[in-house]
């Protein structure tokens, strides 16, 4: 018996091979997608799993109205383990750093360096290959490997511990060999250095350095952020407040409540879910939002590849009517007949899970450069899986064909009538609309994320980078020293034929757009809060950041640099002056106010700014920035890289450059993934929807060829008939359209909310994809109309 049903399968499927083909494609995409961003749930939500601490582990957050960050004065750590005994440990880390490794006349790259202190192994309890706990980090500059660093470094089997290494200008003590076991952690670097532990006398108790973030290892979250505001006021702010002779109450109104903090405890466990940005985790992140929509989107797939089996199924057995009524009159059952049914469904899917499998593993490469993570594809998942998904298709695809075969009444398909009940025609027509909503929703929103993107690409920034490049340059130094090196770096790179400009700046580009400091003052009773950066003469221009009022500063008057400053459009219309004839902030002469422009991603509104000289009190940046004629890159990027290696002979680090615009368009990098990852989705689902409209409108009309036949007889041309087998699909189109516009219009409004600068949705949005989606409609269902029309009519009315 089984066997006579594989042949009839292997018959069908080459009769059908079209149908069969699409069918296996259609499901194996889905398959695939659903396999792809499962276990990409599973890799991002693997994350210190391993770690038998991570419940009692919690990242510190201070909140105020100065702004949000996980960097703590080291005071804070201290006090908390000193104070409170539910307090059982704690780590101090700093983010990860690329550094060069010297050893014994060899250099080696460690793209990420963490610099911690003494107790990391006891909360990330990695294995020791060399060197023990107990004996890690007791002495000033020592450092730890990771196993393939070290092996890298000092060859295989080799213990490297007491070996001392050369890192970044520094000598470090190898004191142990880690192993970190394709383990997934939000701290997982390469090497591991004691530069928290060891901390200068000057900053042990000083509230205002605040350099290291904090993790606490305790039982209870809701005691340690009581306790870390109860630290805060009692040592910090009543000290302030006792210097200026009032009570703390006093004090905090007098400041309009600058510095009141709330503490936050994050744990680690989630903490691969959080912002990045406020939170400084090494290890970047995932944004759970993002993942949902991942999963959800692959799951729809699936969803629309199933509604296309059953749909193809249901037009299939249009010409397998006659075989169900010849099998019922030989003595088939209607079990045997879905069982049979059932059997074909099954191979199909076994087959689409076959090709989706390889599909994963043909995309993995890609999906994992794409997304920046690690997923390994675990064969007991993917057994789990299959198993799922198998069951699934099976009832929700398989059931609904096999019911439809195994109710055929045999009287009416041996007079040769295989067309039954509404009931059928009902169900697909419903899938269809549902498909139609679906690809109307990609399609509008990737028409939607084209253009965020497209506007974010083309806005005015307020700014001209593109010929404008930066460098590091001479971070160790500060003060008188490095602001007469850096004349003279500047005197010589003028002389460069293709240097047109050279001045620096300590305001950075791209992400947050960082400034040098922060400085917040009450002003007219209300606190604000600036950014401050320190610029050279001639920065502004060079940037070609425009003049609203006013001047730039310079340093041809003396009184620019000790108390004139520049601020941006923002912060002056906020001040609600009408000009800066008398403008003083924060005991700065106002002398000029720029035009707004942005130096963080356009996901941040631009921000107060002020603009002032550097002084010899503050001589600090750690980039230049330099304007060339791009004509003449080729020439003047060596004759740069030459001058600078002068400047840096003690380093081992390369000359490394980037272009100004090049590094804020790194501050929309996501957008550009999600619109990728928008784009790709809708060309797959709408193939797979065009394709079941095909199935839909093949089957629909199928059931209308004697309709057809007798009214050809009656007089109708292929014109009328045509329209009037098209015009029902049209409709469907737009309702399932129309089921899309409110869930669409607002997902896509929270989306867009993300971003301080952002396009509105207009209707024409939605009439370009309506149009669109009919012409496609269109051409599908015209194509299948009109071919009906020139049927041999004698053929379907030779039983009337």
């Amino acid at each position: 018996m089984v066997k006579s049903w594989l042949k009839v399968f292997l018959f069908q499927s080459k009769k059908n091979k079209t149908y069969f083909l699409l069918n296996v494609l259609c499901l194996a995409i889905g398959i695939a997608a659903v396999f792809l961003s499962t276990i990409y749930w599973q890799e991002e939500h693997a994350f210190e799993q391993w770690n038998t601490n991570r419940d009692e582990i919690y990242l510190l957050e201070s909140q105020g109205k100065t702004g949000e960050t996980s960097a703590q004065p080291y005071i804070l750590s201290s006090l908390l383990k000193e104070h409170y005994s539910f307090v059982e440990d704690y780590v101090l880390y700093s983010g990860y750093f690329p550094a060069e490794v010297a050893y014994k006349k060899k250099k080696y790259t460690v793209e990420h360096v963490l610099q911690t202190n003494a107790s990391f192994f006891n909360f990330f309890p990695y294995p020791l290959m060399y060197g023990t706990t107990s004996t890690l980090f007791q002495n000033p500059k020592e450092i730890a490997l990771e196993k393939e660093k070290a092996r890298l470094i000092f060859g295989a089997g080799v213990n490297p511990v007491g070996e001392q290494v050369f890192l970044d200008e520094v000598w470090y003590t190898v004191v142990g060999v880690y192993d970190l076991e394709d383990k997934r952690s939000s701290f997982a670097p390469d090497a591991v250095v004691n530069d928290h532990q060891f901390i200068p006398e000057d900053l042990v108790d000083n509230w205002n350095h605040s350099s290291a973030s904090l993790l606490v290892r305790t039982k209870q979250k809701d005691a340690l952020t009581q306790a870390a505001d109860s630290v805060y006021k009692h040592y910090n702010l009543k000290a302030l407040a006792q210097a200026q002779n009032v009570s703390l109450e006093e004090f905090l109104k007098s400041n309009g409540g600058l510095y009141e903090l709330n503490y936050i405890a994050h744990p680690l466990a989630t903490l691969h879910f959080s912002n990045a940005d406020v939170l400084n985790i090494p290890t970047p992140t995932t944004k759970l939002q993002f993942l949902y929509v991942i999963v959800g989107l692959s799951w729809v797939m699936l969803l629309l590849a199933l509604f296309n089996y059953v749909n193809l199924s249901l037009s299939q057995s249009l010409s397998r009517g006659k075989e169900v009524g010849v099998r019922k009159v030989l003595g088939g059952t209607k079990g045997k007949i879905m069982m049979q049914s059932l059997l074909e469904t099954a191979i199909v899917v076994l087959l689409s899970a076959v090709l989706g499998f390889f599909f994963v593993l043909w995309i993995l490469p890609f999906a994992n450069s794409f997304l920046e993570t690690h997923i390994k594809v675990k064969m007991n998942d993917v057994l789990y899986l299959f198993v799922g998904i198998f069951v699934l298709i099976l009832v929700i695809g398989g059931l609904p064909s096999a019911l439809y075969l195994a109710n055929y009444q045999v009287l009416k398909v041996i007079k040769g009538n295989y067309h039954r009940s509404r009931a059928g025609s009902v169900l697909k027509n419903s899938f269809l609309i549902i498909q139609f909503a679906i690809a109307g929703w990609f399609m509008t929103g990737t028409y939607i994320v084209y253009q965020q993107v497209n506007y974010m690409v083309a806005k005015d920034l307020g700014f001209k980078g593109d010929q404008v490049m930066s460098f590091p340059f001479l971070e160790e130094l500060y003060g008188k020293d490095k602001e007469s090196t850096y004349q003279t770096f500047k005197q010589e790179a003028l002389k460069i034929k293709g240097v047109e400009q050279v001045a620096f700046s300590d305001l950075d580009y791209g992400d947050r757009g960082r400034s040098g400091f922060v400085m917040v003052f009450p002003y007219e009773g209300v606190p604000v809060q600036i950014a401050v950066s320190n610029v050279e003469d001639g920065y502004l221009e060079m940037m070609q950041i425009g003049l609203k009022e006013g001047r730039y500063l310079t340093h041809t008057l003396a009184n620019d640099s000790i108390e004139n400053a520049v601020i941006n459009e923002t912060l002056f219309r906020h001040l609600q002056k009408e000009n800066i004839d008398g403008l003083q902030l924060a005991r700065r002469n106002i002398v000029g106010v720029v035009r707004d422009f942005h130096a963080a991603g356009l996901e941040h509104p631009i921000g107060f700014m002020m603009f002032i000289l550097p002084s010899e009190q503050y001589f600090n940046f750690n980039k230049v920035s330099v304007k060339v004629d791009i004509q003449q890159l080729e020439t003047v990027l060596p004759a740069l890289e030459k001058l600078w290696l002068t400047f840096h002979v003690e380093t081992s680090k390369p000359f490394e450059y980037q272009f100004v615009d090049q590094k804020f368009a790194q501050s929309f990098e996501q957008v550009q993934v999600q619109k990728r990852v928008m784009l790709y989705l809708s060309y797959l689902v709408l193939f797979i929807a065009l394709f079941g409209l095909f199935a839909v409108s093949s089957y629909t009309i199928g059931t209308k060829l004697r309709t057809i036949a007798i009214r050809k007889v009656l007089g109708a041309n292929s014109k009328d008939l045509t329209l009037r087998l098209s015009y029902q699909y049209v409709l469907y189109a737009i309702l399932g359209f129309g089921l899309s516009l409110l869930p669409n219009y607002y997902l896509l409004n929270r989306w867009l909310n993300n971003y301080a600068y952002r396009i509105e949705i207009g209707y024409e949005v939605y009439l370009v994809c309506l149009l669109l989606i009919m012409v496609l409609t269109l051409l599908i269902v015209v194509s299948r109309a009109y071919a009906a029309t020139k049927i041999n009519v004698l053929q379907y009315i030779k039983y009337e």
